[in-house]
């Protein structure tokens, strides 16, 4: 998958892998320390055994829990946030979760239950309103359904009452009731949009088991673009309830069924498919890879989907000449799935080259710079995109643009993090701590604002509230708030960030968390409750937060050995894309030369690092 200039991700046919220069090793006593690992966890069960990886940040929030309670060490009371051992997310790991019983979805108001004998009828129209959030904030995302099926398959709904839905084919009812659980999840955030009864309990999943259970024909059926439709759906409903274990294993089936059809093969390159086909196919494998890539990171999983396996030119972006002779036109609506496919790539580069297993950690001049170059191309291109859609909603809409930006510096964060488990008088681990601080700021300001602009609060019953039209809806703004706040208080801690900005951040993160815990599930709400135990152990007389020691972050574990200085270095470099929240314009850092006069990889154009800064634009939809 490439974009313009081809990547070594996904090749083209008549591309070639560029040689490969000869790899720096670093003496075997240095390969261990001082690096970002994962955590293996038991329960009291026999042989319950889980792992989480370091991409997920585990590591990172694990020291940020010790650096506090060092710097408490004279508090009468430990911290006593929720198990700094998981990620959001992790639903094997929530209590009750495997009660024979599962729990329900809705609550009584939500959804109404079909009497006996009554033969309910919902218009075509109905259908329509119901579904309304999901294409609109969705679909323009994830464009792997056919919409016009999907509409049909609405008017073969419409025609029968709702006792008898359970008669329409599963493939059909299992991508409906998807796209029904997730709108009605949607309107717990977003307001009622003038749909004020109940939905039918028959158009929606009644519990997470219900879901999975309703794609199990799959496993044994010949594979098909509608099944892997129906998985995908399945998938996607999980995702954005923050069921990410069990996604993840959907996402094995999903990414199977792809191979077994080919859709990691471009299809311009054969002569069997038709325009819509190659089309739809394209976006197909694009969501699958996306969401995959998504799943990956949030809980520190090796990559499922390697890049050097798949020959697939993106959307708008057809590099073979079709043997059938076919003109493959330009959808102006696929942009978005475009710009998500190119950041899914980054998004593994990053995790192949920081979270590996550290035997396997790379660290020659050639990985680093093509990321590098990746990296910066896309954020000039996501720039140059919503400069061109900024006056067109129906083009980009608020929340896509949202969404983007905040993908934009999660992926600073993701290249700068790994450093902070160097020891803290290095250079690298000071500039890699400002880039982490600077882009954890944007992401908190950015969703602040983004709700306030949109949003009318108030109380009620369960203590928050909301009546808006523009919701937080994208699966990582959790991970990407619960990170953000982190490294806030970290920063505070260890007096790189005053106490009163820091507070008033996290208070912001606080609210945003609570927002999206509107949507349901724990993991929201376990995380502003984690930001708000810490932010009460920060409040405290300023001369207690004085700069530690020089030391390194706690290591997670006693084998943990410090990091290479090649692996320093190369990820210093990767560092030099640090962003901020103030305009649209290039800085230079002043101090980049010293880091430059210390580099190895004298390739890497360290001289006069440059940081990124913008102000809060973000994406745009795709139907």
């Amino acid at each position: 998958m490439s974009s313009s200039e081809g990547t070594p991700g996904m090749l083209h046919g008549d591309q070639q892998p560029p040689a490969k220069r000869a790899r720096l090793s670093a003496p075997i006593a240095d390969q261990g320390r001082h690096r970002e690992i994962g955590l293996m966890r038991w329960r009291s069960e026999k042989d319950a055994a889980s792992f989480v990886g370091s991409a997920s940040g585990i590591h990172f929030i694990r020291s940020v829990y010790s650096a506090v309670e060092a710097e408490k060490s004279r508090a009468a009371s430990p911290v006593q946030s929720p198990d700094r051992n998981l990620v959001p997310g992790e639903d094997d790991q929530l209590p009750g979760e495997h009660a024979e019983k599962p729990q329900g979805l809705w609550q009584s108001h939500e959804i109404t239950l079909t009497t006996r004998g009554r033969n309910d009828i919902v218009s075509f129209d109905d259908l329509l309103v119901w579904s309304d959030s999901y294409f609109e904030n969705w679909h323009k995302a994830y464009p792997f359904l056919h919409a016009p099926s999907v509409l049909e398959s609405f008017r073969r709904v419409a025609t029968r009452p709702l006792s008898d839905v359970c008669k329409v084919d599963p493939l059909d009812l299992a991508i409906m009731r998807s796209i029904f659980s997730i709108s009605l999840a949607d309107r717990r955030q977003s307001g009622d949009k003038g749909v004020n009864r109940p939905w039918p309990a028959e158009l929606v999943f009644q519990d997470f088991d219900s879901a999975i259970e309703s794609i199990q024909s799959t496993l044994a059926a010949a594979t098909t673009i509608k099944a892997l439709q129906a998985v995908i759906s399945v998938q996607l409903f999980l995702v954005s309830m923050l069921r990410h274990n069990a996604a993840s294993r959907l996402g094995g089936l999903a990414v199977r069924m792809a191979f077994q059809i080919g859709l990691h093969r471009c299809p311009v390159r054969y002569n069997s498919f038709t325009a819509d086909d190659i089309q739809l196919r394209k976006r197909v494998f694009f969501c699958v890879y996306c969401i995959d890539r998504h799943l990956c990171q949030s809980l520190g999983l090796p990559l499922t989907i390697r890049d050097d396996d798949v020959d697939l030119c993106l959307p708008n972006e057809e590099k073979h000449t079709s043997v059938a002779g076919i003109t493959i036109a330009t959808d102006d609506r696929l942009a978005l799935l475009s710009l998500l496919a190119r950041h899914a790539e980054i998004r593994g580069l990053i995790m192949e080259l920081c979270n590996k297993s550290i035997s396997h950690r790379q660290t020659d001049v050639e990985a680093t710079t093509s990321i590098v170059a990746k990296m910066r191309k896309w954020q000039n291109d996501l720039e140059t995109f919503l400069e061109e859609t900024s006056h067109s909603p129906a083009a980009c809409a608020s929340q896509h643009r949202t969404m983007l930006t905040v993908l934009r510096h999660e992926c600073t964060i993701s290249l700068n993090r790994p450093l902070l488990a160097l020891p803290k008088d290095t250079s690298d681990y000071k500039a890699a701590l400002q880039s982490c601080i600077s882009a954890a700021r944007s992401i908190i300001a950015l969703l602040y604002d983004d709700l306030k602009g949109a949003t009318a609060m108030h109380s009620s019953s369960n203590g928050y509230s909301i009546l808006t039209t523009h919701a937080l809806l994208w699966p990582s703004f959790t991970w990407a708030t619960w990170q953000s706040a982190f490294i806030i208080l970290y920063a505070a801690v260890e007096g790189e960030l005053p106490k009163d900005s820091a507070m008033k951040l996290a208070d912001h993160s606080g609210d945003t968390l609570k927002h999206i815990a509107l949507r349901g599930g724990v993991w929201p709400t376990a995380c502003a409750a984690a930001i708000s135990d810490l932010r009460k152990h920060l409040d405290r007389p300023r001369s207690s937060l004085r700069p530690r020691d020089h030391k390194p972050l706690p290591s997670m574990a006693a084998a943990a050995a410090d990091i290479s200085t090649e692996q320093a270095n190369r990820l210093t470099a990767l560092a030099g894309v640090a962003e901020t929240n103030q305009s649209r314009t290039w800085q230079h850092n002043s101090t980049a030369n010293a880091y430059g006069q210390r580099r190895r990889f004298a390739t890497i154009p360290m001289h006069h690092m440059q940081t990124w800064t913008m102000t809060q634009t973000g994406a745009y939809p795709q139907t």
